[in-house]
């Protein structure tokens, strides 16, 4: 297959499974997204941006339409060939036209809080969550690099200078989502879990020029942070206008540059 002809395999792939998850999203509505917002705390404003939908029943993931596609999509169990997704809230994980790449759904009472599918073009270990907004963050200068996709989603949620937030999806090391991100002429504000394995994760997000902020020491991550107390939102916010005035005093011309680190106090 030639260069052109694998490119126009990927757009038409994507260009489908966007459509498919456009109709689920449809055909949901809103349901159950009060009942997130109230679990998760998440504002509903950054709920609905981010095209969150709940899925109840699993048939409800067989659209007549694309029938012959849904395995392709990645959201059939190889074992019992049945929709993967059950009572959960999915979140779509987008390339950087805003186009769907693959699948997410959580629960939170289940063993398996997350559940990610399989598509065709989806690379976990090289695809950040976000990378919609990744443009933005070029403009901006500078991103922000968080574990989870709910962390992401949380920093998004406190306004426009947080936009360029993204999730590694993971504690994995990816060289290809740092090698985006260190794009960014500034550098990447750095916001690992507060776990043994998010600390181990932090130190594979390397960076040209960077800060890593970390939350204040009883909080597991931003999300629940962020979450136990409103007052705590405006800490982050303050924490994160001092590293962002920091790290936009200098560019780093893809040269190793300083990297700081933060803990916030409340």
């Amino acid at each position: 297959m030639t260069t052109e002809e694998q490119i126009k395999a990927f757009d038409d792939y994507t260009d489908k499974l966007t459509e498919y998850t456009n109709e689920l999203k449809h055909r949901a509505g809103n349901k159950g997204l009060e009942n997130f917002v109230e679990m998760r705390g998440i504002p509903m404003e950054e709920v609905v941006a981010s095209d969150i939908f709940y899925i109840e029943d699993a048939t409800e993931m067989l659209l007549p339409r694309y029938l012959g596609d849904v395995e392709d999509f990645g959201v059939i169990s190889p074992t019992n060939k049945k929709p993967i997704f059950h009572n959960r809230y999915v979140m779509p994980i987008k390339d950087t036209d805003g186009r769907v790449l693959n699948l997410v759904g959580y629960s939170k009472t289940a063993d398996e809080r997350y559940v990610y599918g399989t598509a065709k073009y989806y690379r976990r270990r090289e695809t950040a969550y976000g990378l919609e907004n990744l443009e933005l963050a070029y403009d901006y200068g500078y991103s922000i690099l968080t574990e989870g996709i709910t962390d992401t989603m949380r920093v998004r949620s406190l306004g426009s200078p947080y936009k360029v937030s993204f999730a590694n999806c993971g504690t994995h090391n990816s060289d290809f989502i740092m090698k985006q991100l260190n794009r960014c002429r500034f550098g990447v504000i750095k916001i690992p879990d507060r776990d043994a394995p998010g600390k181990k994760a932090a130190k594979g997000w390397v960076c040209y020029r960077g800060v890593t902020l970390n939350t204040f020491i009883a909080y597991k991550d931003i999300d629940e942070m962020c979450k136990d107390k409103i007052e705590n939102q405006d800490t982050v916010r303050q924490y994160l206008d001092l590293c962002i005035e920091w790290i936009k005093t200098k560019e780093h011309y893809g040269r190793q540059c300083e990297n700081e680190e933060v803990t916030m106090y409340i």
